[in-house]
C-alpha cells in the first residue's frame, strides 16, 4: 500500500454566492446564542451545495441561532442533483424550513423544502417533472433516464412525505407548473416534523428540561386547540379559513419554545456523533490521466488505483474531529506511508491511523494499491470516532482479467 489517497479537496470556496444569503441579525436568544438567517434565493446552481455547506458548518462552531429555527426558501429551482445534496445537507443538520407567505419554492426547490426537520409551506410550491437537454445516443439510454427518477422518489419517502406527492410531480408535464393546494400541502406533510425529526427533537428537549415527552406532545396539542379556537366568525364564515390548516410554528414543533420556558440541563445527548451516510469504491486513473470513481466494493490489483471512503456526518458544537482508521489486509504487505500517524501491527497486515481533523461534516480517505506487492482477498476499513466503531467497509481486493 502507498500513502494515503485522498479523493476529494475539503477547503471550501469563500465566494458568496447570491443563491445562498446569510447575515448576521445582531441579536441573541435569552442564552446568547446570535440570530442569523439562511435564505436560499433564486436559482440552484452548481457550488450552491458549496456554500450551504460552509454556511451550515460556520453556524455550527459558533453556536448560532436561526431566526426561527428555518432555513427560508424562496426559489425557482434549477439543478435537481444540486438540490439533493443541499437537502441532504438540511437535514444532517436538523434545520427546519420555511416557504414565507410572500416567498416561492417551485421546482428542485421541492427537495429542500421537505429536507427540514419541520416543513413550513405558507407561500407557493410549485411542482412539475423534470427535463433534460441531453441528446441521448439511442432509445435505450433515453429509457434508462426516465426510469432514473427513481431516485427522486426514494428521496422524496426518505425525508419522510408521502409518495403521493412524487407521483404528483411525475404527472406535471415539465413546460407546466401546478401549484399545491393547502390541503395537498397538509397531506404531503408540508406543514409539520416528520416523524424521525419529531422523535430526535422530543428526545432532545425532554432531557433538556427534564420532562417526560408526554408533556411536550400536552403542550403542542394546547397550541393546536388555541389556534382552532383563534378564529372569529369572520374568519369561518366569510373568509372560509379552515382551522384544520392551522399549525404551531416550526419552532412550537420541535419543542424548542420549551428551552425559552425552563432551565436547560447538561444533557449532551445531542452533542453525540451522528453517522448520516456512508460510502466507498475506488478511484482508477484514465487513459487521459483523469480519476474516475467507481462505487464498487470489489477494487481491481493494479497501478494508478486506489480504495476510499467516505463518511458524512453531524457533531454539534465541536470544531474538530478525531477519528481512528484501520485498514485489515488478508495478508501481510508493506506499507508506504510516511505520516507518524500511522501504525503497523499484525506483521503487516493493519495500518492504524489516529487523525484530528476540522469538523466539516464529512471524513474520508484511502490507500493507493500497488499490484507487485499488496495481497488480493478480502479487505476491511474500520473507523472509529471517539473510541467507538461508527463504521466498516468491506471490499474484495481482485486480481483483474489479463486482455487477450
Amino acid at each position: 500500500m502507498r500513502s494515503f489517497f485522498i479523493l476529494l479537496c475539503l477547503s471550501f470556496s469563500q465566494i458568496v454566492y447570491s443563491d445562498v444569503i446569510y447575515e448576521k441579525l445582531n441579536k441573541y436568544d435569552k442564552f446568547g446564542r446570535e440570530f442569523v438567517t439562511v435564505t436560499i434565493k433564486g436559482g440552484i446552481e452548481a457550488e450552491d451545495y458549496l456554500e450551504l455547506k460552509r454556511v451550515l458548518n460556520d453556524i455550527n462552531h459558533n453556536n448560532y441561532r436561526l431566526k426561527e429555527d428555518s432555513i427560508f426558501l424562496d426559489s425557482v429551482g434549477g439543478l435537481i442533483y444540486e438540490a439533493k445534496q443541499m437537502g441532504n445537507l438540511i437535514r444532517k443538520h436538523h434545520h427546519a424550513t420555511k416557504v414565507a407567505e410572500d416567498a416561492y419554492c417551485e421546482s428542485a426547490c421541492i427537495f429542500l423544502l421537505v429536507s427540514g426537520s419541520c416543513r413550513m409551506a405558507l407561500g407557493g410550491v410549485g411542482i412539475h417533472r423534470a427535463h433534460s437537454e441531453t441528446n441521448f445516443k439511442d432509445i435505450s439510454e433515453m429509457r434508462w433516464y426516465l426510469d432514473a427518477d427513481k431516485y427522486d422518489g426514494e428521496y422524496l419517502e426518505k425525508m419522510g412525505t408521502s409518495r403521493a406527492l412524487f407521483d404528483h410531480i411525475r404527472t406535471i408535464p415539465s413546460w407546466d407548473m401546478r401549484y399545491l393546494s393547502d390541503e395537498t400541502k397538509h397531506k404531503s406533510g408540508l406543514f409539520s416534523t416528520p416523524r424521525d425529526e419529531a422523535n430526535y427533537w422530543r428526545e432532545i428537549v425532554s432531557r433538556k428540561i427534564a420532562a417526560p415527552k408526554s408533556f411536550l406532545l400536552e403542550a403542542l396539542t394546547d397550541k393546536r386547540v388555541e389556534l382552532a379556537n383563534s378564529l372569529s366568525w369572520y374568519q369561518r364564515k366569510i373568509l372560509k379559513k379552515e382551522s384544520y390548516y392551522l399549525h404551531p410554528t416550526c419552532t412550537e414543533q420541535m419543542h424548542l419554545d420549551q428551552l425559552e420556558k425552563y432551565p436547560v440541563g447538561t444533557d449532551k445527548w445531542d452533542e453525540q456523533f451522528e453517522l448520516y451516510d456512508a460510502f466507498s469504491g475506488y478511484n482508477r486513473k484514465d487513459k487521459n490521466g483523469q480519476f474516475q470513481t467507481y462505487y464498487n466494493k470489489q477494487v481491481p490489483l493494479a497501478n494508478d488505483v486506489g480504495h476510499f471512503w467516505t463518511i458524512e456526518f453531524f457533531k454539534k458544537g465541536a470544531k474538530e474531529i478525531t477519528y481512528r482508521e484501520e485498514t485489515i489486509l488478508s495478508k501481510p504487505t508493506e506499507w508506504d506511508n510516511g505520516d507518524e500517524a500511522v501504525t503497523i501491527d499484525m506483521s503487516g497486515k493493519r495500518a492504524s491511523r489516529t487523525v484530528t481533523v476540522p469538523n466539516t461534516g464529512t471524513i474520508m480517505n484511502g490507500w493507493v494499491l500497488d499490484p507487485e506487492k499488496d495481497p488480493t482477498g478480502p479487505m476491511t476499513v474500520k473507523v472509529f470516532v471517539d473510541d467507538k466503531l461508527v463504521k466498516i467497509f468491506d471490499y474484495e481486493i481482485i486480481r483483474p482479467k489479463s486482455k487477450k
